[in-house]
């Protein structure tokens, strides 16, 4: 192991897990978007910055060096891989997408969480009854254009057997085609993102549950290796996964500085479930954890995110007040640190506005992803005096919350 940098010891040496969302693309397409935008955010903040892919080891991923604020700082990013659980979740048959939104609509009403989360945010909630609402009017025109040619056929002389068949022939072939077309209208993805983690209640999956353990392995081995920071990125539906390996993770090392960013969480939305006893304890565990800064960044004109929301807090399970470290909760502010053509770039392009966290800002303020992940500052330097945003949200709103 190195020589344990200070506490206020400027990151020469640095390793990053990032954690993407439900996501069925995988490393590549995050490499090359880190890649394109380091390089843009350099240019806008006067720094140098200089990304290279590396072979594949345990993880996917690539490395990074980067002269900032005067120190050379070298970073080794791992892509944490659950794309091909993603793409698992979703190829399912049409059948069963409408079991599931049955099954995860019911969940959501039934235990009280749905109303919960409205007035949480209402505008992510609008998000995720979309589907919803698409889904069961794609099934209507199946229905009505399966009825209609039935009555053609019969109409044409066919027995009524046989009309019927064609119907109903003619009304699946609507629905596989509309499927098709899930690239325009992202209903069944958003379907099989919130069915997912619904499937038992809101307790981790158990395929998802058996890849953490490796997470958690890889996250400990890295803290024993010598790095002056360890930093957990988690986005989106990543974000709640990276709790689970920040509160799992070992002791430290001297010297060793832990850090946890999580970027446009939607922690709520499993939070509040009955059985999400696991993640409410793993959010407690993390936000007690001293040798932790864990800094939550999101933005109210992000409509895919409960944006602003303590997580901790909200889910009902905050430390008493002499035990509370974190998180600390930050706004990107979309409306002051983009440029007049990126706000109007993603005036109608909601998913990619979600994404804005990972790429650059053309007016940058205290939010810079290239500058946290490849810069000299650890996150606690950059934010461990920062008060929380003054529009956080703390109340606890979870109907839920019992913790393991």
């Amino acid at each position: 192991m190195s020589e344990a940098p200070l506490p206020d010891a400027p990151v020469r040496k640095r390793k990053v897990f990032f954690i993407p969302g439900f996501d069925p693309l995988g490393a590549r397409r995050y490499r090359e978007l880190y890649r394109t935008h380091a390089s843009l955010q350099a240019e806008v903040s006067g720094y140098t910055i200089e990304v290279k892919g590396r072979a594949r080891r345990e993880n996917y991923g690539w490395t990074v060096r980067s002269h900032q604020d005067g120190w050379h700082t070298e970073t080794d990013i791992a892509f944490l891989q659950w794309s091909d659980l993603v793409k698992t979740a979703m190829n399912v048959s049409i059948a069963r997408s409408y079991r599931q939104l049955g099954r995860t609509l019911w969940l959501y009403l039934a235990s009280g969480a749905y109303w919960r989360l409205v007035k949480l945010r209402y505008v992510p909630m609008l998000i995720a009854t979309y589907p919803a609402v698409v889904l069961t009017v794609f099934g209507l025109i199946a229905v009505l254009l399966g009825m209609a040619v039935s009555s053609a056929v019969e109409l044409a002389g066919a027995p009524g057997l046989l009309a019927s068949a064609v119907g109903a022939g003619a009304g699946l072939a609507a629905l596989v085609w509309l499927r098709r077309q899930d690239d325009k209208t992202y209903a069944f993805y958003l379907m099989s993102d919130y069915a997912y983690n619904a499937q038992d209640g809101g307790r981790m999956p158990r395929n998802l549950a058996e890849r953490v353990v490796r997470f958690v392995a890889q996250v400990n081995a890295a803290l024993a290796d010598g790095y002056d920071e360890v930093l957990i990125v988690g986005h989106s539906s990543g974000a709640h996964i990276a709790v689970h390996l920040a509160a799992q993770a070992g002791a430290l090392p001297a010297g060793t500085r832990f850090s946890l960013l999580t970027l446009g969480q939607v922690i709520p939305m499993v939070s509040f479930l009955p059985a999400a006893s696991d993640l409410r304890g793993d959010l407690h565990r993390a936000a007690k954890r001293t040798d932790l800064c864990w800094v939550d960044v999101s933005a109210p004109a992000d409509g895919a995110c409960f944006a602003l929301s303590n997580p901790v807090a909200v889910s009902g399970v905050d430390p008493e007040e002499d035990e509370k470290r974190g998180p600390i909760v930050i706004s990107a502010k979309f409306s002051r640190t983009l440029s007049a053509s990126q706000t109007k770039e993603l005036r109608w392009r909601y998913f990619r506005r979600h994404v804005q966290y990972l790429r650059h800002f053309a007016r940058p303020e205290d939010y810079d992803y290239f500058a946290i992940s490849a810069g000299p500052q650890t996150l606690r330097m950059r934010y461990g005096n920062r008060s929380p945003s003054a529009s956080t949200i703390w109340e606890p709103l979870s109907p839920h919350q019992d913790m393991e």
